[in-house]
């Protein structure tokens, strides 16, 4: 018979089980394409990069794709062999050369891997519209949709050639398979495993106390300054957690938890149940002979989650930061009165509705005697944070009247801000501070103002990181009463007037801003909320972009090959599943048995990469980014919400495995 039609004797006969292969490798494929087309999309390259920095990053992300393309193939090429290691026997018992049979199998992939190239094709298309779609509406982008072709002629001819390229790989590795494998093998090998690999009590507990040593160093970034990370430096102490936490997890998988399993039975009363019974020494067996393909969708798992839910916390930390680097919706320094008056004629322009507000506070730099003074006292840059000056201010209080505190978080809409507000007395007063320091609470500390000739001495009562103004334009700034600010006010000159513009109708008005800035000469001391929104999604969208690839495949890799795992344990015991018919289990029974050997080797890898992540998650928040924000569990909704994504697509593809592991062994 022609290879060719027995290749497809072969795909239609196994199609059920096929089926996932060729639907996971056309995603990898859509992905992998609608990537290709986006890194080669020059309308929107020169839209979201000027310093080829999304170029450089496509480049680099593109080695990483195509390295996990091959590996997955290759593992999933790996896993059906396997399967098909007794029939490919048989051939050889029919006369058949390796040669013949090796043939045979190139034509099986050609034929998957076709299949799976043209739904990708076709599907990457959709995929890599919809990005530029997204990405147009997301930033307000200018593009000709007529200049994006749905299908991108260089892409094909990439993809194309890479597919075939991993053909090749396959082919390879077949051969190599193939050649050196025995008759006997081949007919035995379907039922061999991995290299077992021993356990014993000193492994199993240096594995555990590993894991533990490497979690509790991570944790030890909350110390602040006393911690390791900071005495000892980031990245040995890094080093240090990652090598714990890796050769912890693979020893605590390989021995711990079959050597606690082992000692489980022998509590008889909780081992000789109906399920227990047979899930225990299944499980046992499991971990010897799958531990390498286990630790190694542990190590997966575990970045899936990391990858996913730092790149969430990334996005939403600094949008969330907003309210305070711009709190109000415009924000400027102006040098004279009749700058006013042209601010509001431009901004008449663009809106005609009379909820806009404008306020000017006048910010009066005031020194202090105090042996102590708070960081705030002397830090930030002379020309404003949005130009990245490295010119540092004078160093002193910048102090604003309480009631124009009050007035201008009732025009940025702080309603829960001014329901803990309480007036201040002439010798007292609000610090707020640039960030947080629970460890250092300056509630009650005195500070003497040098006005004049005098000096007058104000207690802080209450420290919060609500500012009313942007860092660009005031750092350090006391909130003191309106009697003691007039008192300064009739000695001293302002040292800056600054205009707060709020309202809902200039909202996301990113042309007023542009319109602004021009009257301006963009000064660096224009500030906008929303503007600065949009400048944080456009200089951040595009790597998460390519970075979401990568963890759309690490989803599609980590599913299937549990899948295939699982599927594949249980289809080979089915022989074992008829006795227990036979010994008098019911189907109600063995579905339970099903249910819980394939609930262990899904919740093992999602467990141990969910504490992972939990642990690299928080190191990165400590370490990595900058702490403007109260700590809540508020911020950590987004990871919160990638690791719940994760959580759903194990969960679908543990029903499905469940579904077609039940069906496979209890078909009669």
């Amino acid at each position: 018979m022609h290879n060719l039609s027995m290749a497809f004797k072969n795909l239609k006969n196994n199609f059920s089980f096929y089926a996932l292969y060729l639907l996971s490798v056309s995603f990898v494929i859509t992905i992998f394409f609608a990537f290709t087309s986006f890194s080669m999309n020059t309308v929107m390259l020169e839209k979201i990069s000027n310093d080829g920095r999304v170029e450089t990053m496509c480049n680099t992300i593109s080695v990483f794709l195509m390295a996990f393309v091959v590996f997955y193939m290759s593992y999933s090429n790996r896993f059906f062999l396997r399967r098909r290691t007794k029939e490919l026997g048989i051939y050889a018992l029919l006369g058949y050369r390796k040669s013949t049979i090796l043939s045979l199998l190139i034509t099986e992939n050609l034929l998957t891997c076709s299949g799976a190239f043209i739904a990708g094709i076709l599907l990457g298309g959709f995929f890599h519209k919809g990005i530029v779609f997204g990405i147009t509406k997301l930033l307000d982008l200018a593009v000709n949709n007529s200049e994006i072709h749905f299908f991108n002629p260089n892409a094909i001819m990439k993809t194309a050639c890479f597919i075939f390229a991993v053909v090749i790989v396959l082919a390879l590795s077949n051969s190599r398979f193939l050649f050196k494998s025995s008759l006997m093998d081949l007919v035995r090998y379907e039922k061999s495993a991995e290299k077992k690999m021993k356990f014993h009590a000193v492994p199993a507990v240096i594995g555990f106390f590993a894991v533990i040593s490497g979690y509790c160093l991570a944790l030890d970034i909350l110390r602040g300054t006393k911690s390791l990370w900071l005495t000892i430096g980031f990245y040995p102490v890094a080093m240090l957690t990652f090598t714990l936490v890796l050769s912890g997890t693979v020893l605590f998988i390989a021995s711990f938890l079959p050597f606690s399993v082992q000692a489980g039975k022998k509590n008889k009363r909780k081992f000789y149940t109906e399920t227990k019974i047979i899930t225990a020494p299944g499980f046992i067996y499991r971990i010897h002979s799958n531990s390498r393909t286990l630790i190694m969708l542990t190590l997966l798992s575990a970045a899936t989650l990391t990858v996913s839910s730092v790149m969430a916390l990334s996005l939403y930390y600094p949008i969330a930061a907003v309210s305070r680097m711009a709190p109000s919706e415009i924000e400027c320094r102006i040098e004279n009165e009749s700058e006013i008056t042209a601010i509001q004629q431009i901004i008449n322009k663009y809106s005609s509705d009379t909820d806009v507000t404008f306020l000017q506070t006048d910010i009066y730099k005031v020194t202090s005697s105090a042996g102590q003074l708070p960081m705030e006292y002397g830090i930030g840059t002379s020309k404003g944070d949005a130009d990245n000056e490295k010119i540092l201010r004078d160093a002193g209080f910048e102090c604003i009247p309480y009631s124009n505190y009050i007035a201008l978080l009732e025009a940025q809409g702080r309603q829960k801000v001014l329901e803990q507000l309480t007036a201040l007395n002439d010798n007292e007063c609000i610090l707020v501070k640039y960030q947080p320091a629970p460890n250092d609470d300056e509630t009650g500390n005195i500070y003497p103002l040098l006005i004049g000739n005098n000096e007058i001495p104000v207690t802080v009562t209450a420290v919060t990181l609500n500012n009313p103004i942007s860092f660009a334009n005031s750092v350090g700034t006391l909130i003191i009463s309106d009697d003691l600010y007039h008192t300064i006010a009739e000695q001293a000159v302002p040292a800056a007037k600054i205009l707060s513009i709020n309202g809902k109708s200039i909202e996301d008005n990113e042309a007023l801003f542009q319109a602004l800035s021009e009257f301006l000469s963009g000064s660096p001391y224009l500030q906008g909320n929303s503007h600065r929104k949009h400048e944080i999604f456009s200089l951040n969208s595009s790597t998460f972009l390519l970075l979401g690839f990568l963890v759309v495949l690490f989803f599609i890799a980590s599913g299937s090959i549990l899948y295939f795992n699982n599927v594949s344990a249980i289809t080979d015991s089915k022989s074992d599943y008829n006795i227990l018919w036979k010994m008098g289990y019911t189907d109600r029974k063995i579905k339970k048995i099903i249910k819980k050997q394939t609930a262990a080797f899904y919740s093992i890898p999602f467990l141990f990469g969910l504490a992972d992540c939990i642990f690299a998650t928080l190191v990165y928040k400590s370490a990595l980014m900058q702490n403007i924000l109260e700590n809540s569990l508020g911020l950590y909704a987004p990871a919160m919400a990638a690791i719940m994504l994760t959580f759903i697509i194990y969960l679908v593809y543990y029903h499905l495995t469940v579904h077609t592991c039940c069906k496979a062994v209890l078909t009669k």
